[in-house]
């Protein structure tokens, strides 16, 4: 197969047109978009001298771009050995089957002359055998006096998008399943993408910010959403990207809208906070606490040396986030909470390299996977998403120069820790 050789794209309109046609073959008319040496089946000859225009769906810009240029052929065979020849002619790259042979397998095909031919094979009844090693019910000819090679051909499939993945990962259970993310910035942006990915139904985005230009470099965001409030634009991002799931925007600040933020955490199943500070931070581990719901709790510490997730569950077991930090402070731990305080990601004094980009997506990427296996074990029942720990440290860039357990020496080490049972002096575990 030569890399001058087109690459066929056939949108799933082309494939109904071929399957459901009368006709034993017919003609195609393909769309090249150059800049990519794509050819892309724009019209299908389905009755005789009848071609009906292939529809493309409007998000597939690439698919859509380019000129008619090509005639080529489409050819349905009998069933035959014409697509394990292709199966196995794309295995041996550089390998072709003579011109008089193909036409054998092939009856029907054109005479390409000196130019190139190409075309396109439909075997409706490929044993199931045959589909399950590799072959495909249709395939794509480099056809050339000199010999016939196999050309790449990509199949729109029935279901593309999440539903791929059905059977292989649950779905159909994470569909059901509601977060709410506190901090659309570079780490909260992560996360909520994230969330998207594993198949979280519902995600409401809670942050009172707008998207501006220092925020470009670290955020799943770009040029385009420069000015609009982060919510809106990530509400739009993810729509693009994943349209099966449902976003919530909610332009609140969750402190001082405290009060519009409870019924939120009552209608969700899990809090993913990845606000810069200590109050939101606090006020989220109260909110989860009070509404009995699981929180993921992520940032950046040490300006940017390790990242830190926790994980908040409202057991008698764990206490909350103070819990944690006073327990940490009677270890003489480093103070992670007034690191929070840091000049981060207010827009005025701002840090720009507090954290590179990949670490801090890295870290919301990393909640999110805590939060969806939480939801997995405590709602569904999946022991297969057991985490190790409820506190975990993640070395970015360490130095090893901190207190214990932020000490990390190596990068990309995770080391997970427990949560102290609630203190009795707690104002937010105390009131269970």
């Amino acid at each position: 197969m030569s890399l001058n050789d087109p690459f066929i794209m056939m949108p799933g309109d082309a494939v109904a047109k071929i399957a459901g046609s009368a006709l034993s073959g017919g003609s195609l008319v393909l769309r090249l978009a150059s800049a990519d040496d794509l050819y892309v089946v724009r019209a299908v000859e389905t009755a005789k001298d009848t071609r009906l225009p292939v529809e493309v769906p409007r998000e597939y810009a690439a698919l859509r771009s380019g000129d008619p240029s090509r005639a080529a052929q489409w050819i349905r065979v009998a069933p035959n050995d014409a697509h394990v020849h292709h199966l196995l002619l794309s295995r041996r790259p550089g390998t072709a089957i003579e011109f008089k042979d193909f036409k054998e397998l092939v009856p029907g095909v054109s005479d390409p002359g000196r130019n190139l031919g190409v075309v396109v094979t439909h075997d409706p009844e490929l044993p199931p055998e045959l589909l399950e090693v590799g072959a495909s019910k249709f395939a794509g000819w480099a056809v050339r006096r000199s010999g016939v090679q196999p050309l790449h051909i990509a199949i729109e499939p029935e279901t593309v998008g999440l539903n791929q993945l059905a059977g292989r990962w649950p779905i159909e259970q994470l569909a059901t399943n509601s977060v709410m993310v506190v901090g659309c910035g570079s780490i909260g942006s992560s996360a909520a993408e994230a969330l998207a990915g594993y198949g979280v139904g519902r995600v409401e985005l809670v942050d009172p910010d707008r998207f501006l230009w220092h925020n470009m470099l670290r955020h799943t965001l770009g040029a385009e959403s420069v000015g609009r409030h982060k919510v809106a634009a990530m509400k739009d991002h993810l729509a693009q990207h994943w349209p099966q799931q449902t976003v919530v925007p909610h332009r609140l600040d969750v402190v001082a809208d405290a009060h519009y933020i409870r019924p939120i955490v009552d209608r969700v199943d899990l809090v993913l906070c990845a606000a810069d500070g200590i109050a939101p931070r606090r006020v989220v581990s109260h909110l989860s606490r009070r509404a009995r719901k699981p929180a993921i709790l992520a940032c950046v510490l040490d300006n940017g040396s390790i990242g830190e997730v926790i994980r908040l569950r409202p057991t008698p077991r764990f206490g909350c986030l103070l819990c944690l930090r006073q327990h940490l402070g009677n270890q003489k731990a480093m103070d992670a909470e007034a690191d929070q305080e840091l000049d981060y990601g207010t827009g005025n004094v701002h840090q720009p390299m507090t954290a590179v980009p990949p670490d801090l997506r890295y870290v919301g990427t990393f909640a999110a996977k805590l939060a969806v296996a939480t939801l997995l074990e405590s709602l569904h029942g999946d022991h297969t998403q057991q985490i190790p720990g409820e506190h975990a440290i993640i070395g970015l860039r360490p130095a090893g120069d901190l207190a214990a357990p932020f000490d990390l020496g190596q990068a990309g080490d995770v080391r997970w820790a427990s949560i102290p049972e609630p203190s009795a002096s707690c104002a937010t575990c105390s009131a269970e």
